[in-house]
C-alpha cells in the first residue's frame, strides 16, 4: 500500500507537531536538566517548521468531516505557533529562578499547542472535546510544574476541580446535542429546531463550558489564582495560547454547532460580556500584584471579545477574532516585561522607576499599556474600534456605550503602571539585564502593536477571510 502524502495535506501541522513532541522528549532525556536551553533551541526550531506547515497545509476535511482545515483554523494555528514561541523565549529566565526550568515545560507547552490545533480544526463534537481536554490536561500539569510551591499546588488543584466541572457541564451539553441530532458532526447538530427544550438546555450547558474556558463571569473564579500561583513563565503561556482555543470553541460549537438557538445563547452572552467588563475592570483597580492585575484585566478583555460574538455575522466574528489576536499579543508582551523584572511574584511596585533601570523595556511596556487602553494609532485601539463599530452597525448602541465606559474606567490601572514606570523613583538601583533573546522578542512584540495599528489591513483581511462576507 502506497501512502500519498498529498492526501494528508490538511493534517500537516498536527503531524509535524506530533513528531516534534517525542523528538523533544528524547532530546531532553539525552541532555538532561543541565542543558535545558538546548531543548529550548530545538523546540523553537521545530516550531518554525510547524509554522511553515500551517502555511502550506491544504484546505479540506478529513475523517468524514470530523477534522476541517480552513482559513480560520490556519490563522489560529499560526497564531498559536507564534505565541508559543514568544512564551518559550520569555519563560526560561523566570523558570530558572523558580527551579522549574525543565524539558517538561516545553513538552507540555507543545501538547497544549496540539490541543489548540485539534480544537481549531474540529468538525465534530468528539474532535472538539478531544482537543479541549488535551489542552486542559497539559495546562493543569503546567500550573503544578513548580512541585515544591504550595501556591502552585493550590492553583493547580483549583484549576483542575473547576475545570472538571466546566468540562463536565459542556460534555453533558454535547451529549444532549448528539442525542437530539443523532450525529456527532457539527454541521448536522446545527439543524436542531431552535424551539426544542433540549436545544435550550444543551445551549446553556455548552455555554457554561465555553464561559469557563474563556474565564468569563460568573465562571471566572480560577483566573486570578491560576495566573498568580505558578511561575510567571507558565502564566505567560496560560494567558495567551488557550485564548485561541476558546475562540475556536465559540465558533465551532456555538456558531457552527447550535446556530439555530442563537437568540437564546446570545442573550446569555450579553449578560456574561457586560458582567465580565464591569467586574474585571473594577476588581483590577484594587490589585497590587502584576499577575493578578493582568488576570482581572483579561476578564475585562473577554467581555469585549464576547461583544463581537454577540454582534454576530461575518463582521462581528472577524472583529472578535481580530480583538483576540491583538489581546494575546499585548498580554504576551506585558508578561514578558514582568518576567524580565527578575521577580517570581512581581508586585506592581517592582515596576517603579523602570525607565531609569531599563529605558527600552519601559518604552515597550508603555506601548503595551497604551494599546490596552485603546490609544491610537496602536493596535489595541483598532481592535476596540472594530468591535464598537460592528455593535453600532447592528443596532446595539447601548452595548457599545457600556463598552466605551468601562474601557475609559479601565484606563486607570494601565495609567497607574505608566506612572510607576516613569514618575517614581526605583527601589532597586541596579540596571536590568534581560537576555538578548528576550530583548529581541520584546522589541518585536512592541513593534508589532505599532505596525498593526498603522497598517492593519493584512491582518484584518485574514480575519474577514476566515468567515467570508457578511
Amino acid at each position: 500500500m502506497v501512502i500519498d502524502l498529498a492526501d494528508w495535506a490538511p493534517l500537516y501541522p498536527e503531524l509535524a507537531l506530533a513528531l516534534l513532541i517525542p523528538v523533544l522528549m528524547l532530546l531532553d532525556l539525552a541532555v538532561g536538566r543541565k542543558r535545558p536551553l538546548v531543548t529550548q533551541a530545538v523546540c523553537l526550531a521545530g516550531l518554525a517548521v510547524v509554522g511553515w506547515t500551517c502555511i502550506v497545509a491544504a484546505d479540506g476535511g478529513m475523517f468524514g468531516g470530523a477534522f476541517v482545515m480552513d482559513s480560520l483554523a490556519r490563522l489560529l494555528k499560526f497564531a498559536g505557533v507564534l505565541l508559543s514561541g514568544l512564551a518559550f523565549v520569555y519563560a526560561p529566565r523566570d523558570l530558572r529562578e523558580a527551579g522549574a526550568l525543565r524539558g517538561e515545560y516545553f513538552v507540555l507547552g507543545l501538547f497544549a499547542l496540539l490541543g489548540v490545533f485539534v480544537t481549531a480544526s474540529a468538525g465534530s463534537l468528539l474532535t472538539l472535546y478531544l482537543g479541549l481536554e488535551l489542552l486542559a490536561l497539559a495546562l493543569y500539569t503546567l500550573v503544578a510544574l513548580q512541585r515544591h510551591s504550595a501556591l502552585a499546588a493550590e492553583a493547580a488543584m483549583k484549576y483542575f476541580v473547576l475545570g472538571a466541572i466546566g468540562s463536565g457541564a459542556m460534555l453533558y451539553g454535547m451529549s444532549l446535542l448528539y442525542g437530539l441530532s443523532g450525529s456527532l458532526l457539527l454541521s448536522e447538530t446545527a439543524a436542531l429546531a431552535p424551539e426544542s427544550v433540549g436545544a435550550y438546555v444543551a445551549a446553556a450547558l455548552v455555554l457554561t463550558g465555553v464561559a469557563f474556558k474563556l474565564g468569563a463571569v460568573p465562571f471566572h473564579q480560577w483566573v486570578a489564582d491560576v495566573y498568580e500561583g505558578p511561575p510567571l513563565g507558565v502564566a505567560v503561556l496560560l494567558a495567551t495560547v488557550p485564548k485561541l482555543a476558546s475562540f475556536a470553541l465559540i465558533v465551532r460549537l456555538l456558531v457552527d454547532g447550535i446556530s439555530a438557538s442563537q437568540e437564546q445563547w446570545n442573550l446569555l452572552l450579553i449578560v456574561m460580556a457586560v458582567a465580565s467588563l464591569s467586574l474585571g475592570t473594577i476588581v483590577a483597580m484594587a490589585q497590587t500584584q502584576a499577575a493578578r492585575l493582568l488576570a482581572w484585566a483579561a476578564i475585562a478583555h473577554v467581555g469585549f471579545l464576547l461583544l463581537g460574538v454577540v454582534a454576530g455575522g461575518g463582521e462581528g466574528l472577524s472583529a472578535a477574532l481580530f480583538y483576540t489576536l491583538i489581546y494575546v499579543l499585548m498580554a504576551a508582551g506585558a508578561f514578558g516585561v514582568v518576567i524580565a523584572l527578575e521577580k517570581q511574584a512581581a508586585p506592581l511596585d517592582s515596576l517603579r522607576g523602570l525607565y531609569r533601570r531599563h529605558p527600552g523595556m519601559a518604552f515597550i511596556m508603555l506601548l503595551i499599556m497604551l494599546s490596552m487602553i485603546g490609544i491610537p494609532p496602536l493596535a489595541g485601539f483598532l481592535a476596540k474600534w472594530q468591535v464598537l463599530m460592528v455593535l453600532v452597525d447592528q443596532g446595539l448602541t447601548a452595548l457599545a456605550v457600556v463598552a466605551v465606559v468601562f474601557a475609559v474606567v479601565g484606563a486607570y490601572y494601565y495609567l497607574r503602571i505608566i506612572r510607576l514606570m516613569f514618575m517614581e523613583a526605583p527601589r532597586e538601583q541596579e540596571p536590568l539585564k534581560p537576555g538578548w533573546g528576550t530583548s529581541v522578542m520584546l522589541g518585536a512584540n512592541g513593534l508589532a502593536l505599532v505596525v498593526i495599528g498603522v497598517w492593519p489591513n493584512p491582518l484584518l483581511e485574514l480575519c474577514r477571510a476566515a468567515f467570508g462576507p457578511g
